[in-house]
């Protein structure tokens, strides 16, 4: 199954961007918008100087309940981490 199609499963029709709009943002916006996937994760986002947005966050249901949203989410904080 590819990352769109983990995506779809999960999120309510409403709530996704089309397949091609996904694609065209990963395309056109490659400095900014991105994706990284794995057997048990999608996550959709926008990475800028000083915030990163999180688009989708996918956690397949066989890793669930094992730590690996908060480890996505733990590396996403580390890499905008405030410098005082």
């Amino acid at each position: 199954m590819n990352w769109y199609e983990k995506l779809n499963q999960y999120f309510p029709i409403e709530e996704m961007k089309s397949k091609e709009h996904m694609e065209l943002l990963l395309k056109e916006k490659k400095n900014v918008y991105k994706k990284d996937d794995g057997p048990n994760h999608v996550v959709m986002y926008v990475e800028m100087d000083d915030f990163i947005f999180i688009d989708y966050l996918f956690v397949s249901k066989d890793a669930r309940g094992q730590g690996l949203g908060k480890k996505l989410l733990n590396k996403f904080k580390e890499k905008k981490k405030p410098i005082i």
